[in-house]
């Protein structure tokens, strides 16, 4: 069985090989210039005498084109000697620049990003590179999307929501539709969410405040239960049927949306056919401002301390009926 190649080997033996074909160019050109001059000597002036002179020219010749040569390869070393160097200092130049902006995220997870990510780029099989290597990028254009102050992916993003939720700081006001939460409340997801919500309200006092909008007034019955869990978890909870609203309020979209601390916003987006097809996360104060003030008409038309079917918060519904 032959042994395994060494691939730094064979390069070096591939550069060795150029560099001695350069060489013999070099002393094939010298040899024919120095033969060329003393043919040229021969032809114009032919003498007994002048046989060493023409020799010596020829020879001196010849050595002329060969320093002209080792000079114009040594000139084009040095400019790519040049430009490496140029190359060196602008990746060092470009790796300190990152490595301050680095510092000032020491205490969050970017540091660790970088090492664990230089780690498992070098372990285990390909894909599980490649899949790193993906990541990667899609966090970086996440990432790239935040400095625009908005970013958008496709579907329902669960991860996002949790992660903002044990972000907050003050307050989480939520618009929830049918269209979108139909099913839900009922998932894992959800019982996540409010975990997380729960302990937000628990261990930083935020206020969580959860508007259900119907469209008809029949449907409030079944959110009862739903809500009955939120409002022992510390939620404040309300319930308004769309036919039941002004008709000014009634216009424009309904849109599912949860605001972070009055200065974010996350909204979930659903086709003709009620499926979610994608989430925003958005920052601009231009667009967050007109969700905060809908959100507050909502629910000061909810009726605080009273629910649209006119049963009071603390009153619970039964199965078969108030």
């Amino acid at each position: 069985m032959p042994a395994p190649t060494n691939p730094n080997f064979r390069g070096d033996r591939i550069r060795d090989g150029e560099g001695a074909r350069h060489v013999t160019q070099k002393i094939l050109i010298t040899v024919v210039a120095g033969g060329v001059v003393y043919l040229l000597t021969n032809v114009v002036g032919p003498s007994e005498e002048d046989g060493p002179w023409q020799l010596v020219l020829s020879v001196l010749c010849g050595g002329i084109v060969l320093i002209v040569q080792f000079l114009a390869s040594f000139v084009s070393q040095l400019g790519e000697l040049r430009e490496s160097v140029d190359k060196r200092f602008a990746d060092i130049g470009e790796a300190t620049k990152l490595f301050t902006e680095v510092e000032k995220l020491r205490g969050d997870g970017v540091p660790r990003l970088a090492e664990h990510a230089t780690k498992v780029v070098s372990m285990g099989p390909d894909i599980l590179h490649e899949f790193a290597h993906t990541e990667i990028d899609r966090l970086a254009a996440q990432m790239e999307d935040f400095t625009n102050l908005s970013a958008e992916c496709a579907g329902e993003n669960h991860d996002w929501l949790l992660t903002l939720t044990k972000c907050a700081r003050t307050s989480i006001d939520a618009i929830s539709t049918t269209v979108v939460d139909d099913g839900f409340w009922n998932t894992e997801p959800a019982g996540r969410y409010l975990t997380a919500q729960r302990e937000a309200i628990l261990e930083r006092r935020i206020s969580v405040r959860r508007l259900f909008i119907v469209k008809r007034p029949e449907e409030l019955a079944a959110l009862e239960p739903i809500c009955a869990e939120q409002r022992e978890m510390g939620i404040q909870v309300q319930v308004v049927a769309l036919e039941e609203l002004p008709l000014y309020l009634r216009r424009g979209k309904m849109i599912d949306c949860i605001l972070f601390d009055g200065v974010l916003s996350y909204e979930i987006h659903a086709d003709q056919l009620s499926v979610n097809t994608s989430t925003t996360v958005n920052a601009r104060a231009d667009e967050v401002q007109p969700l905060i003030r809908r959100f507050d008409q909502l629910w000061e038309a909810a009726a605080p301390g009273i629910s649209p079917n006119g049963v009071p918060d603390s009153v619970r519904l039964r199965p078969d009926g108030p």
